[in-house]
């Protein structure tokens, strides 16, 4: 048995995984396929958030509200999208962690984690999807060349994190932009290829303010946005410069 990276107690897979073989009970409730899951079931997930029903009563946001009926289907919530997205760990016995791999490595399982970190839950569609991604980058000195470049980093970011772009935005329209597309559903994330490309100042925290209001977050390379919003760490590879007008 392999333990599935971020999984509950009874979260693990048989090796080989065979997407096609189906397990005729729960192995927590032993519910039978298609039969409701026990209440204090924890392989139950919840069809409101994805994530486990007991990790939703765990949770302060989330505690009383109605994860609705979660049937046993035969197969591991979350764990087809894992591989679907190709997004599996293994154990390194010399390292002693878990380290990211491909669906088809023996002995891995689904990185649960980043699943919940990096996709979205689609409650109508009751699956996980990946987040879509629209990037943004203040007006730079440069031109072209230097936005290409800016962008290139921002790109092999969402590439790494599983993100799908979706659009791309420069300058004071653009972010009004980026933050419209957040707002009408069209994306998830607003990435940025440096904290400085952002913003200067209070005008950060009013951008990552303005995001998140919309229903999105603020990410990008050296950039982490903790859950009140503040930014608490960040790696800053440029000089800081006056910025001249809304950028």
């Amino acid at each position: 048995m392999v333990r599935a990276s971020g999984a509950g107690p009874t979260d693990s897979v048989e090796t080989p995984v065979d997407e096609e073989l189906l397990r005729g009970t729960c192995p927590a409730c032993q519910a039978v396929i298609g039969d409701a899951h026990r209440d204090d079931c924890d392989v139950a997930e919840c069809l409101a958030t994805g994530r486990k029903r007991m990790w939703c009563r765990a949770q302060p946001g989330t505690a009383g509200h109605d994860c609705g009926r979660a049937d046993w289907t035969g197969r591991w919530p979350a764990h087809a999208e894992a591989r679907e997205f190709g997004w599996h760990v293994r154990w390194d016995v010399e390292a002693r962690r878990f380290v990211r791999c491909a669906p088809d490595v023996e002995g891995s399982g689904p990185d649960l984690s980043r699943l919940y970190e990096n996709a979205r839950w689609d409650q109508a569609a009751r699956r996980w999807v990946r987040r879509r991604a629209v990037l943004f980058s203040r007006a730079v000195r440069g031109g072209r060349a230097t936005i290409e470049e800016l962008t290139k980093q921002a790109r092999r970011y969402c590439a790494e994190q599983g993100y799908e772009v979706v659009g791309e935005h420069v300058g004071a329209r653009g972010w009004r932009e980026a933050v419209a597309d957040v707002d009408e559903g069209k994306a998830d994330v607003v990435v940025v290829p440096s904290l400085e490309r952002l913003g200067f100042g209070k005008q950060v925290f009013e951008r990552v303010d303005a995001v998140r209001a919309a229903g999105g977050r603020v990410a990008g390379p050296g950039l982490r946005v903790g859950a009140d919003g503040r930014v608490v760490a960040s790696t800053s590879t440029e000089h800081e410069e006056d910025p001249r007008g809304d950028r």
